[in-house]
């Protein structure tokens, strides 16, 4: 297991909670033996949030699947399905030969969270990496193996083969053989290059498809935990608008309805949403007009008013040479 203390070398402690390497390959273990593989990158605070914790990892099977960790989750975005082809590409394996593990904090490197489309972005560079990296290692073990040059070596479909005899070839398993062996990684292999994607890029089914469309599929939304309420919020017609007087008494007449209030905030809680909701149109409230005289025709001056003065974070390329009129909206247009 690789742990970057660069940032913080005289740390006695890790940053975040994390797990000692005899117990990371005991939890690994479990699941079955293999090669596993971890990788640091320069930057980890980036990623994931912490200097001090697991970054990212695989680990190929002795049943031939692959395992891949990640601290993101699937939320509907496809995720579960787009890191898998990444995967699958920068490996050489078949995609479906490929088996998510997502946001197990037992056997997953911390993340801070799935969110501001960040995994393919900064989640994706390193898990190529740790293929990569993989690859790499696999082709050492068969060029010993074989006793072939790895000059002469290639991968496909999860095996290692002789360029100039592709008879000549070992799978994946049949170098890992079960072993759980540990390899070490840097974040500098050499990444395939897009020409040479043969599942990137690709229209694939989405793994959870079936359960979509079936409602089978569970989300954060989803969740049911004992005693839990929804609540339904009663919002104001305009920002500003404040409560001149309200009658909550019909709400709290629905059956399993709590009506909280607390100065200007009114709920409805019940065990379910549309009661909750139903419950809410139940409510009689008066509120005082907004304070603010914008409307349709103001704000866009009073945004250009309010808005921050501008920063430059990063600037280049020939300004004279970009058409970028033809992607401007009319300022005209902004004010309707």
């Amino acid at each position: 297991m690789s742990r970057n203390r660069a940032s913080n070398p005289g740390s006695q402690a890790p940053a975040v909670p994390g797990i000692s390497r005899r117990e990371f390959l005991k939890r690994i273990g479990a699941l079955g033996g293999g090669l596993i593989f971890t990788i640091t990158i320069a930057d980890p605070a980036e990623l994931l949030g912490a200097v001090d914790d697991l970054n990212a990892y695989l680990a190929i099977g002795a049943e031939g699947r692959v395992k891949c960790f990640t601290g993101k989750i699937e939320m509907g975005q496809g995720i579960i399905t787009s890191l898998a082809q990444m995967l699958a590409d920068e490996l050489d394996v078949p995609y479906d030969t490929v088996d998510m593990v997502m946001g197990d904090t037992d056997l997953c490197p911390y993340d801070r969270g799935t969110w501001g489309s960040m995994t393919t972005r900064f989640f994706g560079p390193p898990l190529r990496e740790a293929a990569a990296r993989a690859r790499a290692i696999l082709i050492a073990m068969a060029s010993d193996q074989m006793g072939i040059p790895a000059e002469r070596l290639a991968t496909a479909d999860g095996a290692v083969f002789d360029e100039k005899n592709p008879g000549k070839r070992v799978t994946y398993t049949q170098l890992t053989r079960g072993r759980i062996i540990e390899k070490h990684m840097k974040a500098d292999p050499k990444l395939k290059d897009p020409s040479r994607f043969t599942v990137v890029g690709k229209p694939f089914t989405s793994r959870e498809t079936l359960e979509k469309v079936t409602g089978k599929a569970e989300f954060a939304g989803d969740i049911r935990l004992p005693g839990m309420l929804y609540a339904a919020i009663l919002r104001p017609p305009a920002h500003g608008s404040a409560i001149k007087k309200v009658d909550t008494s019909g709400a709290g007449a629905v059956k399993g309805v709590t009506v909280i209030k607390e100065g200007d905030l009114i709920a409805v809680l019940h065990e379910h949403p549309d009661i909750a909701a139903a419950a809410l149109l139940e409510i009689k409230a008066e509120f005082a007009p907004s304070p603010s005289a914008l409307n349709d025709r103001s704000i866009f001056e009073h945004l250009q008013k309010a808005a921050p003065e501008a920063s430059v974070e990063s600037k280049g390329g020939d300004e004279e040479d970009d058409d970028q009129d033809v992607f401007k909206l009319p300022e005209e247009n902004m004010k309707r």
